[in-house]
């Protein structure tokens, strides 16, 4: 199945600025900083609910570079416990929404059944509309490989900078690795003259 996690829905809890922790956060930091959460959670969104927790990579990513911003953005990720942490085996951190990433896995699992089961009705159509003689007979696919799955490059990426998108490009763990040449590509596309820098940044 390709990568669709981009036109997916994902659920925000219901009163959201009124939990406790949010409403503590809001009144310390201001509104502007329940801005800076739903912002960053739609990004955890695109990425599959975690990314690693870099202040510096999501603040470029997000566009806050400004010291004040940064700061804030900072103290909304790591100070009042909205978000969920783990270290991967390397002893990497990693940030993000286990509630964002289950809702992906459940999502993408709900559209794949209902593509096996509009697979499976085409199927037993065709088969109505055959005669038994004219039924065809089941061939071996030419090939066992998958699908290459096709990545949709997301909108923050395409209105950013060009050097926003290469320090993206170059410091960002993109899985699966084919994800972060569809990015390269979509960079040569984009900026031909500087074909030379992005062929030697990955």
């Amino acid at each position: 199945m390709k990568n669709e996690i981009f036109s997916l829905w994902y659920k925000q809890p219901s009163m959201l600025t009124s939990t406790p922790t949010m409403a503590r956060m809001i009144r310390t930091e201001g509104i502007e900083a329940y801005g800076l959460y739903i912002h960053f959670a739609d990004t955890l969104h695109l990425v599959g609910g975690f990314q690693e927790n870099n202040i510096n990579d999501i603040s470029l990513t997000l566009g806050y570079t400004k010291k004040l911003i940064k700061a804030k953005l900072n103290r909304v990720l790591n100070d009042y416990k909205l978000f969920d942490f783990f270290l991967d085996d390397d002893g990497i951190e990693y940030i993000g929404l286990e509630r964002i990433k289950n809702d992906i896995a459940s999502l993408n699992k709900h559209k794949e059944n209902g593509a096996k089961g509009g697979r499976k009705r085409a199927e037993n159509y065709r088969n109505k509309s055959f005669k038994p003689v004219e039924k065809p007979v089941s061939q071996k696919p030419v090939t066992d490989n998958p699908e290459t799955p096709v990545y949709e490059i997301p909108s923050f990426f395409k209105e950013g900078k060009y050097a926003t998108q290469l320090n993206l490009l170059m410091k960002h763990s993109f899985t699966p690795r084919a994800k972060q040449q569809a990015y390269k590509h979509y960079m040569l596309k984009v900026h031909p003259d500087k074909r030379e820098e992005i062929e030697k940044s990955i």
